[in-house]
């Protein structure tokens, strides 16, 4: 019998695996693409929070009157700003949470990236 309960364990175990993974974009699926636009120091452009699921590739991207450094925290993805130049960063959201968007010198927030399980 204690063998039998083993056996079903260990094949309980190899069927439905050990632990979960996030689920991974569908190739060739487009990336969630966020655009923005800074002027004075405040964003006068771009959506208040970028919600995507685990998995998903993100850009996010922005134009500013002035030179400056964005960043995506807990992701620690930075892109040089030039001003007038749309600068990028392009990534996979791997990491669920909540993740704040800005650009370093001037502080002005972007946007709030949430990403899903």
């Amino acid at each position: 019998m204690r063998r039998f309960v083993v056996a079903l364990l260990a094949t309980l175990l190899v069927t439905t695996g050990c632990g979960t993974t996030a689920p991974q974009q569908q190739p060739g699926a487009a990336p969630e693409v966020a655009v923005f636009t800074v002027t004075g120091s405040k964003r006068t452009s771009g959506r208040d929070r970028v919600e995507v699921a685990a998995g998903r590739t993100v850009t996010i991207q922005v134009t500013t009157d002035a030179p400056d450094e964005l960043h995506v925290h807990g992701y620690d993805r930075t892109a040089d700003v030039m001003a007038g130049q749309p600068a990028s960063v392009t990534f996979t959201a791997d990491i669920p949470g909540v993740f704040e968007v800005e650009l370093h010198h001037s502080g002005a927030a972007l946007t709030e990236l949430r990403v899903t399980a």
